[in-house]
């Protein structure tokens, strides 16, 4: 189940014509510590700066990060990249002892947990 209070953050993107990523920073009891935007230079591609990312969980002292973006084409279906991008991401996250909760697609009025599916 996807956390209502995180879903009405990210909803704002859900419809957008570019792909937007965010990453909201939690303390140990999920409450958000901080958030960050990360807009694509493309329609249907965002270039997620992980360093960034690792450093903005660093400075606001998160144990966890959860991150949603949105798909443009209407088609909220994790792609590869999706999956490569999140990997990295937890694995980034974890050598610093930050877990990364979930990664969520959003498209219009859908959207896709890739830790309810077992992708995380």
């Amino acid at each position: 189940m996807i956390d209502p209070h995180l879903m009405r953050l990210f909803a704002p993107i859900a419809c957008t014509a570019t792909e937007i990523a965010i990453f909201a920073y939690l303390d140990s009891r999920g409450r958000v510590l901080g958030v960050r935007h990360v807009h694509s230079s493309t329609v249907a591609e965002v270039d997620v700066p992980i360093r960034a990312i690792a450093g903005d969980a660093l400075a606001f002292g998160a144990d966890q990060v959860v991150m949603a973006h949105n798909h443009p084409s209407g088609d909220p279906e994790p792609s590869r990249d999706d999956l490569a991008v999140t990997r990295r991401i937890a694995t980034a996250l974890n050598a610093l002892g930050i877990r990364l909760v979930d990664h969520l697609v959003l498209a219009g009025d859908r959207a896709i947990s890739l830790r309810a599916r077992g992708l995380l």
